[in-house]
């Protein structure tokens, strides 16, 4: 009697269980823009355009969900582009009685290494818009959209979207809100309801949005639904996407799941609450003031927060600190409490939820950095080769912060990544709303080399003044290696 070896087909049955469940990738919550000129609001002329980088480049053929909130006066035309030139569409919008527009848009199938998002409009607006965005695998690379709504509710700290009834089981439903006077909010909760898991992708509670998702596994009528933990007009869409075995999982192990561009005011208490969700297992916070300086962090789930060293401080112009939480708790709803020091200066900071680190991840810092750049020039050294990790495959984490003109991209170490947000409706001097015109990067090490760090700058008629800075580099996990095959096939081989 013949025995049959079915290992390849339980693999291949494994495979497909799976293989058409939408998958968050990462995401991405951008800051408000607050307007023109001072960044508290005010008319923008021209046609101004909105750019916010995802925290990794993508994988092809994956999907892009974008949301958008923004004063909507005149009715400009809206568009949403990106740097590999992928092809995006709008899901549903609709414009609330203040007359400002929350929308929700998608690109499917996109090229890989697809990074920078933007946002622009064909007329002035009144300002304030923010962005967030989610890259997601197994959705269908076409003619997904199954079904969407959007609600403009009044007052309340329920948070709907309005009804839809999917025509398949399985759909990524993936639901954008915002606050429509840009409030801040003290916390978000996802929703509980029947057939779907919900999980906070992003939150901002200094503005006021955040996003939220899960596969729904029925057809039945739902009223996507989350909370604040404060009463506000909140405007809302969902989507609703079908699910397709499309599109690949990350090949890195060690990378960035969750972003967060947190922006403080000078007018911010000198413990400030912040709400992000983490599923790594190494955060880092990468902080630029006018002058004050973080003392501590507290979170929950609790953490050792450690900073990576001494700030670096030039008066009352630009502060510079790196903070992390090592072998992490995370928690879909995290929160911290971040004490300050001194006179509350307008803050900006970048938090990096990191997947695949090693329990012990810090590595080395490159003690602080500080300069007088006194003429305006578009190209600024803040480290020469006085950077050096220790091993390949390192994450280093850099800022620089100054006093006037805007960083707007990288161009070493090659193969760094530019963490900003950057919006021409904002002045080019001064602090902005859009992460207050300074730079942020994130670099994966390809050896145990010095590195250099170059920035590319916009000015206006200020030169870039006194800036700080500061580097450190995090270490990988043992466990990092390269992902399991997807898409396998098996065959039933008959045993002699």
């Amino acid at each position: 009697m013949r025995r049959f070896l079915f290992l390849g087909a339980i693999f291949s049955l494994c495979a497909l269980a799976g293989a058409q469940t939408p998958t968050l990738v990462q995401h991405v919550s951008c800051p408000n823009s607050g307007g023109a000129g001072s960044g508290i609001g005010g008319a923008i002329s021209g046609s101004p355009v909105y750019s916010c980088p995802l925290p990794e480049p993508t994988q092809a053929g994956n999907a892009i969900i974008l949301g958008l909130i923004s004063n909507n006066s005149g009715n400009p035309t809206w568009t949403v582009s990106d740097d590999k030139s992928n092809s995006w569409n709008l899901a549903t919008s609709t414009t609330d009685s203040r007359g400002n527009i929350v929308a929700v848009y998608y690109a499917l199938n996109v090229a890989a290494g697809t990074r920078m998002l933007s946002v622009g409009t064909s007329a002035a607006t009144q300002g304030n818009l923010a962005v967030s965005a989610s890259e997601y695998y197994n959705v269908a690379s076409s003619a997904a959209v199954d079904a969407n709504s959007c609600n403009a509710g009044g007052n309340s700290t329920s948070i709907s979207a309005g009804s839809i009834t999917p025509s398949a089981s399985g759909d990524l439903l993936w639901q954008w809100a915002a606050t429509s006077n840009t409030s801040s909010v003290s916390s978000f909760t996802a929703g509980s309801q029947s057939n779907i898991a919900w999980q906070l992708n992003g939150t901002d509670i200094d503005d006021g949005d955040a996003t939220q998702a899960g596969v729904y596994t029925s057809t039945a009528a739902i009223v996507p639904t989350f909370s604040s933990g404060s009463s506000q007009p909140f405007d809302s869409c969902v989507v609703a996407l079908k699910a397709a075995s499309a599109g690949n999982a990350p090949t890195k192990a060690f990378r960035i799941v969750h972003m967060l561009h947190e922006q403080e005011t000078a007018s911010a208490p000198s413990t400030y609450p912040v709400e992000m969700p983490t599923s790594g297992n190494l955060v880092v916070l990468s902080f630029i003031s006018g002058g004050n300086a973080i003392t501590g962090i507290n979170s929950v789930p609790a953490n050792n927060w450690a900073a990576t060293g001494a700030a670096i401080s030039s008066g009352q112009q630009a502060t510079s600190q790196i903070y992390y939480a090592a072998n992490a708790s995370s928690s879909n709803s995290m929160t911290l409490s971040i004490n300050q020091n001194g006179t509350m200066t307008g803050s900006t900071f970048m938090l990096y939820d990191f997947v695949g680190a090693a329990a012990s991840p810090f590595d080395v810092d490159s003690g602080g950095l500080e300069g007088d750049q006194k003429s305006a020039v578009n190209s600024l050294t803040s480290c020469s080769n006085c950077f050096t990790p220790s091993a390949a495959n390192e994450a280093i984490i850099g800022n620089i912060g100054n006093a006037w003109c805007t960083a707007t991209a990288l161009t070493a170490p090659s193969g760094g990544l530019f963490d900003v947000a950057v919006y021409t409706g904002n002045s080019v001097n001064g602090p902005e709303s859009v992460d207050q015109n300074n730079g942020w990067f994130h670099y994966y090490s390809t050896s145990a080399s010095p590195i250099t760090v170059t920035w590319t700058y916009l000015c206006g008629d200020d030169a870039e003044g006194v800036w700080t800075g500061r580097l450190a580099a995090f270490k990988p996990g043992s466990q990092n290696q390269p992902a399991p095959p997807t898409g396998l096939t098996g065959t039933v081989v008959p045993q002699s």
